[in-house]
């Protein structure tokens, strides 16, 4: 496994523990009022760890191609 899809795998396993941990103790996944806390770190660790693991796909799949 690559640098890249570890750290990938990190930040999205930290963001599922995130939303895990808004949904025990508050039960919600989403909260209005405390959008700006949780719900802002979990999008970005989120979105930051699957963007990485599908550029690291693609560019994987580019350089077997060449």
């Amino acid at each position: 496994m690559e640098k890249t899809e570890t750290i990938s795998i990190a930040l999205i396993i930290t963001g599922l523990l995130i939303l895990l941990h808004h949904y025990i103790f508050w039960q919600r996944i989403a909260d209005l009022k405390d959008i700006l806390h949780h719900e802002f770190f979990e999008a970005v660790f989120l979105t930051a760890g699957i963007t990485l693991l599908v550029s690291n796909q693609y560019n994987k799949r580019r350089s077997e191609q060449k």
